[in-house]
């Protein structure tokens, strides 16, 4: 319990520092709690419940969250001197686009659809509307050079302590999870009973004998989705200003690792085709060809000098005969039967695997898309799909049309939003927050840039 106290009380400090300089007008440090914290929020619980056992200790840090994000939030939109809806700041697509979406969200948790009860949808609602607090926050703030400079190396940091740590999982066969009692604290916290054939859930496991690890984050798959976000900053330093190549050549070295040891097979694609696009995107036409030449000649390789047990794996991934292909399709299939069914939705919180949702009575939930859609309808996915399109299409102009940071920046964020598709899609992805509040603010701010270069 000590132990437990003592950690609380460095972060009541940490965010007491973050507050007091985001409520004196400096945002900066809204972001440096989203992309120093949200790494370590959920182990952070972990260690905190391990040591006290105490559920309230966890909700104060869950709230805690909130509490920092929506407070920045209303003390910039009522306590800035400056007009939040300023004429600089004049609504583009993207704002209608995500303020439609969170009407839509707030009307279906008050309407009385779904078995759901009004608390759980007010909790569901809460994790749609910090996507839109976050995007708005970051449309308020202009990053700076001198700022980008230290998130980046922020970032790498917290990458190389992934790393480090996955590595320790990996070569002594155990899971930092189940050190700090996951199962117990699944079950005790969100009524989640233990799975798989390492007590944890299936989540931590690739073959009944084979582990996956997920590092400081909550789980392999969240971890594997992070790694794109860390992949766009070596890639663009090789790319563009090709300074550094051995140095950034080394740190996506460490990031294929990390996939290993993560394995999850749809960011592992998804980081593929990002190096893919970040190669068009810049040009280098000639190396895509070679590399379309090597992958051709790699698949003839593997096919005829792979074992059989290979083989036969990466075909029932892609029939959907291997098991947690099946499953997937599964959740699809259930989702969609619901959405043509229930074209307009069966109500909030009635599908994916948020905190509170009953998984006894939800339907489907390895999908973003079709979740929003189970849950509010067609029209929802709509506007979802809209706000990703939009998110990628407008950071790709202004990383055609700008120098710099703003360049890099732009090229940060477009092939992030654009490796996130296929975790989005066989994943409840958006619940990845530190990918997917930090890619969101960082929309923000880029649709500062797209806005004064589309006037």
């Amino acid at each position: 319990m000590i132990i437990s106290l003592l950690l609380l009380s460095c972060y009541t400090f940490f965010v007491y520092f973050i507050l007091e300089r985001v409520y004196n007008g400096n945002l900066s440090f809204l972001l440096i709690y989203l992309i120093t914290f949200l790494p370590v929020y959920f182990i952070f619980q972990l260690i905190v419940f391990d040591f006290s056992e105490n559920v309230l200790l966890v909700d104060l840090i869950k709230y805690s969250k909130d509490f920092v994000i929506f407070s920045s939030f209303f003390i910039v939109f009522f306590g800035s001197k400056k007009d939040f809806f300023s004429t600089e700041l004049k609504t583009t697509f993207l704002d209608k686009t995500i303020i439609l979406f969170i009407m839509l969200s707030s009307i279906y948790a008050i309407i009385p659809i779904g078995e759901a009860s009004f608390y759980v949808k007010l909790l569901y609602l809460k994790n749609i509307y910090l996507i839109g607090v976050v995007y708005y926050l970051g449309r308020y703030f202009s990053i700076n050079e001198n700022l980008f400079f230290n998130l980046k190396k922020i970032l790498i940091l917290i990458l190389c302590i992934a790393f480090i740590v996955s590595s320790i999982e990996y070569f002594f066969n155990f899971h930092l999870h189940s050190f700090f009692n996951y199962a117990k604290f699944n079950l005790l916290i969100n009524d989640i009973l233990p799975e798989g054939n390492f007590g944890l859930s299936w989540t931590f496991e690739r073959s009944p004998d084979q582990a996956r690890f997920g590092s400081i984050f909550p789980n392999p798959l969240e971890f594997s989705s992070n790694l794109i976000l860390f992949l766009t900053i070596p890639l663009f330093a090789i790319l563009d200003s090709k300074k550094n190549i051995f140095k950034n050549l080394f740190i996506i070295l460490i990031i294929f690792v990390s996939f290993y040891y993560a394995y999850s097979r749809a960011s592992i694609l998804s980081a593929l085709i990002v190096i893919f696009v970040a190669l068009l995107i810049t040009k280098n036409y000639k190396t895509v060809f070679y590399i379309l030449i090597l992958l051709l000649f790699s698949t003839l390789i593997f096919y005829y000098l792979a074992s059989e047990d290979s083989i036969y794996f990466v075909i029932d991934t892609f029939t959907f005969n291997e098991s947690s292909s099946f499953s997937h399709l599964i959740e699809w299939i259930q989702a969609i039967l619901t959405i043509i069914e229930n074209p307009l939705g069966i109500g909030l919180a009635m599908s994916g695997n948020a905190s509170g949702v009953d998984q006894a009575i939800k339907i489907g939930g390895e999908n973003q898309f079709l979740i929003y859609g189970v849950q509010m309808g067609v029209i929802s996915m709509i506007l979802y799909s809209l706000m990703l399109f939009k998110s990628i299409k407008d950071s790709f102009s202004v990383f055609n049309q700008s120098k710099g940071h703003i360049k890099e920046l732009a090229f940060i964020v477009l092939l992030t939003k654009f490796g996130l598709i296929i975790p989005l899609l066989t994943a409840n992805a958006e619940l990845y927050l530190f990918v997917s509040l930090t890619t969101w603010f960082l929309v923000g701010s880029i649709q500062r840039y797209y806005q004064k270069i589309s006037l």
